[in-house]
């Protein structure tokens, strides 16, 4: 046990010096640019990614992030500017116990620009791709994982004078271009750096050996690791005792157990005995701290619990 303890802080520590200091990488869920500059670097370094909607950090994040904190994670990059991600979910995230910043510019070609330049430090080559389309994500995510390069997005008709920085500070000197969708100018304003084209029969380069292979395996071998702890956490928090609930809680629970685990809220006050307003205000702290779950159904609520209980 105590050797497993020991492997597991050594692969921590590597990936960490290799990642930067940063434990896990926050996106919008429906921004698939910027999903893209975070999952490639992902895929290099083994650094966990969760998504949420721009409004409200969603269950599926929120459980994600809890089981992250039990398991020490505490540093938090999101990606993307207050319209991607709002204060609220930041604010919601630093009570999680996190110590969050923004990589955030005016637009997603300055932010994916600065992240390369803070997350790669130097690197021989890029990877470059229009920035109004989703068409060749995929294949560029692929290319950044078998690389190591950085994905950065071009206008239509120009490089941005920020991925140019980028270019320059990470002194490339080989840019895989995707050239869907582009103008010739791009080209000519790349004449400077090797350019190889992206087009029909491109075949992906062997994935690349180099320094940063140790944090890849690393990086690896600690996520499948805290996905096993975490589902491990999950569920023993999934058994809670009935002790942490008030008596007014562990009947409505109860009466919700009763019915199999499954109950419409407009059935409580009779189940119970309480009032309609009683029982909106409890099923609101059960949904608050996630005990139940409460979806719409018709003109009333289905409620779900979530933990099981047991009398201590």
């Amino acid at each position: 046990m105590r050797l497993c303890i020991i492997l597991l802080l050594l692969i921590a520590g590597v990936s960490s010096a290799f990642a930067g200091g940063v434990d896990v990488i926050l996106v919008r869920s429906d921004l698939p640019q910027e999903f893209a500059v975070a999952q490639a670097y992902s895929h290099f370094t083994g650094i966990p990614i969760v998504t949420t909607p721009s409004q409200e950090l969603s269950e599926d994040a929120r459980e994600q992030l809890r089981g992250y904190i039990e398991l020490g994670y505490r540093n938090l990059v999101i990606i993307g500017g207050e319209k991607a991600v709002s204060l609220e979910v930041q604010r919601e995230i630093d009570a999680l116990g996190y110590v969050t910043r923004r990589i955030a510019e005016a637009d997603r070609y300055g932010t994916a620009a600065t992240f390369a330049k803070e997350f790669y430090s130097s690197s021989e080559g890029a990877i470059l791709l229009y920035g109004e389309s989703s068409e060749n994500l995929l294949l560029a995510m692929r290319l950044s994982s078998a690389t190591g390069y950085p994905i950065l997005f071009v206008r239509r008709d120009s490089v941005p004078p920020a991925v140019k920085d980028a270019i320059a500070s990470l002194h490339v000197k080989k840019v895989y271009l995707f050239p869907q969708g582009l103008e010739q100018n791009v080209m000519k304003e790349l004449s400077g750096y090797e350019v190889i084209r992206i087009e029909k029969g491109f075949t992906l380069p062997e994935k690349k050996s180099n320094a940063l292979s140790l944090a890849f395996i690393a990086g690896f071998s600690l996520g499948v690791l805290t996905v096993l702890a975490y589902l491990r956490a999950r569920r023993i928090r999934q058994r809670l005792p009935y002790e942490i609930l008030s008596e007014d809680e562990e009947r409505v629970v109860k009466a919700i157990a009763s019915e199999g685990g499954t109950l419409t809220q407009d059935a409580l006050p009779e189940k119970t005995g309480f009032s309609r307003p009683k029982i909106s205000r409890i099923v609101k702290e059960l949904v608050d701290r996630g005990i139940i779950e409460k979806v719409p159904k018709g003109r009333t609520h289905e409620l779900t619990i979530k933990k099981e209980f047991y009398r201590e």
